[in-house]
């Protein structure tokens, strides 16, 4: 696959994407406080209300406030709903046509959330986790491709370190070190365990 490739795939998912798209959060936290129901309404409402063809219901990764789940937003609108039940997802979708959603609205500028700067997460909650065409139309593998066709191994190296990314395995090790580390290294077969 080539950048031609990527490119295509993502003009096909932009074309694919409806006007309106209502997102439910089915992470773990979410599905635990009953998302998959939740989605289900909302996709049974729509085609109550006739809207299949303007509205789209998608599946989305953690919107980062997973107390305050089931989790849903609509775009264009920029509405926000937490602890949404199956009972409130008609009148979310009539909200749409001008009605008025009896869901709890949720607050953007809850310091939880405006207090947060996600980085390797900045579109978990916005793309479909189970739908790579998604990911790949947000600009998902482009630095992929960068990087393996464009870029040394050495200039990888010095962009990781200059990003500051830290490992995730609880101690925050500078990613850019660990592997400066293996690149030293000797070249040689790796055998796991010894």
């Amino acid at each position: 696959m080539d950048i031609t490739d990527l490119n295509a795939i993502a003009q096909k998912e932009r074309e694919r994407q409806k006007t309106t798209r209502i997102r439910c959060c089915t992470a773990a936290g979410c599905l635990s406080s009953g998302a998959a129901a939740v989605k289900n309404g909302l996709e049974a409402a729509v085609q109550a209300a006739k809207l299949a063809e303007a509205v789209e219901v998608t599946s989305v990764g953690c919107m980062r406030f997973c107390g305050r789940g089931p989790l849903v937003a609509v775009d264009p609108a920029d509405s926000f709903y937490e602890l949404v039940t199956p009972e409130d997802t008609p009148s979310i979708v009539a909200a749409l046509q001008g009605g008025t959603a009896t869901a709890n609205q949720g607050d953007r500028n809850h310091p939880f959330l405006t207090r947060q700067m996600p980085i390797v997460l900045e579109n978990c909650g916005n793309i479909d986790p189970e739908r790579i065409e998604a990911y790949i139309a947000t600009g998902g593998y482009l630095q992929l491709h960068h990087a393996l066709t464009e870029i040394t191994p050495a200039q990888v190296l010095e962009e990781v370190t200059k990003s500051g990314l830290r490992g995730r395995g609880g101690g925050g090790y500078p990613t850019g070190l660990k592997w400066a580390t293996v690149a030293k290294m000797p070249p040689r077969p790796k055998i796991c365990g010894l």
